[in-house]
């Protein structure tokens, strides 16, 4: 379901990629600066019991999303990969893109068809492989 493009191939085909863009690298070279969206987020969560953060994490990222222009291009997601939400960023990620299209910039490491968020033996550690989700992965 995912692919992969490398950044020089993106302006030949970003008016057909209809998936959420996810860049890994070289984002000094963006169009368009990219929006923090860390601080709002943890400002609605904090709203929220902590007993029900799992189950409002998804809305509570769309209603910060819901802020910004169509093709906002979005960074600082770290508060989603809070070990105690136990939720796939990317699913959540992916489903907001259904509502509004943006783009997000990767907090992790990119290796081998592979999204990686924090290291291995640490309690927030995530690996996704992009071809298991509707992403296009920039690289």
């Amino acid at each position: 379901m995912g692919e992969i493009i490398e950044y020089g191939n993106l302006q030949r085909q970003k008016n057909t990629i209809s998936r959420l863009l996810i860049y890994w690298t070289r984002i000094r070279e963006l169009s368009s600066q990219p929006v923090s969206v860390s601080k709002q987020l943890s400002e609605k969560l904090q709203d929220v019991s902590p007993r029900s953060r799992t189950m409002r994490l998804a809305s509570c990222f769309q209603s910060v999303l819901a802020q910004y222009p169509d093709n906002v291009v979005i960074k600082d997601i770290d508060v989603m990969f809070n070990p105690a939400y136990q939720v796939d960023v990317l699913k959540i990620l992916t489903e907001a893109r259904k509502s509004k299209p943006y783009s997000v910039i990767w907090p992790g490491r990119y290796e081998n068809g592979t999204l990686y968020y924090s290291e291995q033996g640490y309690p927030d550690y995530k690996a996704y492989e992009v071809k298991n989700y509707d992403i296009t992965c920039v690289i």
